[in-house]
């Protein structure tokens, strides 16, 4: 019985303890003359054991570039639930006639709603004709009063303006405030052709480049982009070379005055639909409490936390963020009031907020501060949440899909590994669960800080060989 009962104990241990990621290997990564210079923080929690495995530098305060995403998401799972939906919402002032002739202003109003799309302007525009409206005779007006006018986070880079991964923020943030441009070669010496999506007149096109013939010092493409504004329409100047031989090049980038954009796409649409209508854009103005409903365009929550978690994509973070922060009963919202929110949940999770600063909801700015021990309690938090599995689909596969597809692909943590990566200039970040090989799941944060750009791929490298260790 003895032998029986030491036979039981040395396999207990042999899968639960020498199955554990091996501390010693953690170590000698960590020791290489690489973190000389760049500084790590590590916390890894055995959420099936609950306790914790690793840490390093685990209160240290470091930017946590997108894996910030992870604190907003989580916030807004917990504070909105899964069921939250954004709404953007279509009213008309005055009356509309046995002949469908609408007397009235009509007020798109908006929800915070990163994925509203052109289409859903069209759908807006049917509820509308379900509505019995024929003719407009009166003037188009955006509600915006439910957000202030900041349109950028604090401390985001002046030189990444036109980049489709800064967009100017609104409540109306139509097309995720972006223009899609298509290059395609045409003859030597003439100019590519160019289309946008989509197509309106606020975006106006400069054709400054060139299909050259292909040789050997030759590139495919050298096209260079710059925006100019003119009586606040976008003024998009392409100029450079694209050879005639190479692919249709694609660029998007990010408009300004998306109230602008938003308009003139919406009253663009409206005039094409209804067009013996008298209908003006008038500019923004706060909904009249006589206004009557028409009809809303509506996505769920959990497509932008998906888009925020998987691709990375900062507009639906700081949507989540804005919406924190909305109350109806005291508008207008703020970033400021969406980042208390924030603070209210952290302290849920058993931290205190004072010991950490948030300036936005993506990650994008250089002035945030977390530490790896707080992420991996927010990754604790929502392990016991119900909207848990939620928010792990929410995030990159290993080797699979979104912002981690090329990454250790055939590793022991091919697969395994479900987390938010993170990038800023000399930050490499990664936080999330894996899979080790004991069956059990655990909850891991590690930032990387200081180091020269590039360097970035070291800093990838190490970020995945600790996650193999982990998985293995």
């Amino acid at each position: 019985m003895t032998n029986i009962k030491y036979l039981l104990f040395a396999f207990v241990y042999a899968t639960t303890v020498l199955a554990q990621p091996s501390s010693a290997k953690l170590d000698k990564l960590l020791a290489d003359d690489f973190f000389q210079r760049a500084t790590i923080g590590v916390a890894v929690y055995d959420l099936t054991e609950q306790k914790m495995l690793y840490v390093h530098n685990e209160k240290r305060l470091c930017r946590p570039a997108s894996t910030m995403k992870l604190l907003t998401s989580a916030a807004a799972l917990t504070m909105l639930t899964s069921r939250y939906s954004f709404k953007t919402g279509l009213y008309h002032t005055g009356e509309i006639d046995e002949s469908g002739v609408l007397a009235g202003d009509i007020y798109l109003v908006g929800g915070f709603d990163p994925e509203l799309k052109s289409s859903d302007l069209d759908d807006l525009i049917s509820q509308m004709k379900k509505a019995g409206i024929t003719n407009i005779n009166g003037n188009l007006y955006l509600d915006s009063t439910m957000a202030d006018s900041v349109h950028w986070g604090k401390a985001w880079s002046w030189d990444d303006d036109m980049e489709a991964f800064q967009p100017y923020l609104s409540p109306i943030p139509l097309n995720k405030g972006l223009v899609r441009l298509r290059i395609t070669p045409t003859t030597p010496d003439n100019a590519p052709t160019i289309t946008t999506d989509p197509e309106s007149s606020f975006i106006q096109i400069v054709n400054r480049a060139t299909t050259v013939r292909k040789s050997a010092e030759l590139p495919q493409t050298t096209l260079q982009f710059n925006r100019e504004f003119v009586d606040d329409h976008n003024s998009i100047v392409v100029s450079g070379v694209i050879a005639v031989s190479a692919n249709p090049f694609e660029r998007a980038i990010s408009l300004k005055n998306p109230y602008g954009y938003v308009m003139t796409i919406f009253l663009e649409k409206m005039s094409n639909q209804f067009p013996e209508s008298n209908i003006n854009a008038a500019g923004t103005k706060r909904l009249p409490e006589e206004a009557q409903i028409i009809g809303f365009a509506s996505n769920s929550i959990m497509e932008a936390v998906r888009r925020s978690n998987k691709n990375s994509d900062n507009l639906s973070a700081e949507m989540l963020l804005y919406t924190l922060g909305y109350d109806k009963n005291n508008e207008p919202a703020t970033i400021e009031k969406g980042i208390t929110r924030l603070q209210k949940f952290i302290s849920q999770t058993g931290h205190d907020p004072k010991l950490y600063r948030i300036v936005d909801g993506s990650g994008l700015s250089n002035q945030n501060s977390l530490s790896p021990e707080l992420l991996v309690d927010v990754l604790k938090f929502m392990h016991q949440s119900p909207h848990f599995d939620l928010f792990l689909q929410s995030m990159s596969i290993a080797g699979v899909d979104g912002t981690m597809a090329g990454r250790m692909r055939n590793t022991a943590a091919h697969r395994k590994v479900r987390a938010k990566t993170g990038s800023l200039t000399g930050v490499c970040t990664l936080a999330g669960y894996v899979t080790a090989s004991n069956g059990n799941m655990l909850a891991f944060s590690i930032l990387i800080q200081n180091f020269v750009e590039r360097a970035s791929f070291v800093a990838v490298n190490y970020i995945d060989k600790i996650c193999i260790v982990l998985a293995e």
